[in-house]
C-alpha cells in the first residue's frame, strides 16, 4: 500500500493544496469519518499511522482513507488524486477524511475539531464545493461514523464561522540565512529612496504588518527579528481579548 505518511500544520496544509494536483477528474465531495479507535488518547502519530497501514495490508486494501486528522496535525494517507477505499459507494471520486478519536457522545474540540474543520474548508475552497457535497460515512452504512455527536446541522454552523487564524512566524535566527529575494520595504523618512533588504518567507507576513502599518523602519536582519516578535505579540493580544 502507497500512503504518504508526512504530518502538516494546518497553515501547512493549505499551501499544500494550493498546487495540489488532484487528477483528471478531481474528486467532488468529501466524506467525513471517525476512527472510533485508535482514540485521541491512543493516538501515537506516525506509529499509528504505521498500525493503520499493517490493517488495511490485512484487509487486502491498496487504498485507504486519504487524511487523518489528529490533536498533532493532519496526517496525509492515501494521495488525494486516488479513489481511496472508506466509505462504500462514496468511494468514487472523493477524499475520505478521518477524525481521530470516538465521537459517539462528545463533539470534536481543541486542536483536532480546528485542524478538522480547516481542513473540511480548504479543501471545499480549492475543490469549489458546497455543503451538499459534504457526506457523513453514515450516509451510505449503518455505523455511527464519524459519531453520532457530530450532526450536519452542527458542522455546517460551524464551518461557517470558522476562521483559520493568521500564521505566527517564529524569530529563528538560523532560517534568516535562508532569506528570500530581495524585497523593498518602507523607506527612511528623509529619504525618496525605496530600501531593499531581503524577507524570509516565514517573516513576510510580520514584516508587511509592521510597513502598513509604518511601525518602524526595516533595514536590517535585527529589525525582520523585532518584526516577528511585535507580530506576534499583537497576535497573542488580539487573540486573548478577541
Amino acid at each position: 500500500m502507497e500512503i504518504i505518511n508526512k504530518r502538516l500544520t494546518l497553515h501547512e496544509f493549505r499551501d499544500y493544496i494550493k498546487g495540489y494536483y488532484f487528477g483528471s477528474l478531481p474528486a467532488n465531495k468529501l466524506v467525513i469519518h471517525h476512527t472510533w479507535r485508535p482514540t485521541r488518547e491512543s493516538w501515537q502519530g506516525e506509529q499509528t499511522i504505521a498500525g493503520l497501514k499493517n490493517y488495511y495490508e490485512g484487509k487486502g486494501w491498496k487504498v485507504g482513507s486519504h487524511l487523518f486528522i489528529a490533536d498533532d496535525g493532519i496526517w496525509l494517507f492515501t494521495p488525494m488524486q486516488k479513489n481511496g477505499i472508506h466509505a462504500g459507494s462514496l468511494n468514487l471520486r472523493s477524499i475520505g477524511i478521518e477524525v481521530v478519536g470516538n465521537y459517539n457522545v462528545e463533539k470534536w474540540s481543541g486542536e483536532t475539531k480546528t485542524n478538522a474543520l480547516g481542513a473540511i474548508k480548504v479543501l471545499m475552497e480549492r475543490l469549489g464545493l458546497t455543503e451538499n457535497d459534504l457526506f457523513f460515512h453514515r450516509d451510505v452504512s449503518s455505523k455511527s461514523c464519524p459519531g453520532w455527536a457530530i450532526t450536519k446541522e452542527w458542522l455546517f454552523k460551524e464551518l461557517t464561522v470558522f476562521r483559520l487564524k493568521p500564521r505566527i512566524p517564529t524569530a529563528d535566527s538560523a532560517s534568516l540565512e535562508a532569506l528570500s529575494a530581495p524585497t523593498p520595504v518602507s523607506p527612511p523618512s528623509d529619504s525618496d529612496e525605496m530600501v531593499f533588504i531581503p524577507v524570509p518567507a516565514w517573516a513576510q507576513e510580520a514584516v508587511d504588518f509592521v510597513v502598513t502599518h509604518r511601525l518602524f523602519k526595516i533595514t536590517s536582519s535585527e529589525d525582520i527579528r523585532d518584526a516577528v516578535k511585535f507580530y506576534r505579540f499583537y497576535l497573542l493580544i488580539r487573540q486573548t481579548h478577541g
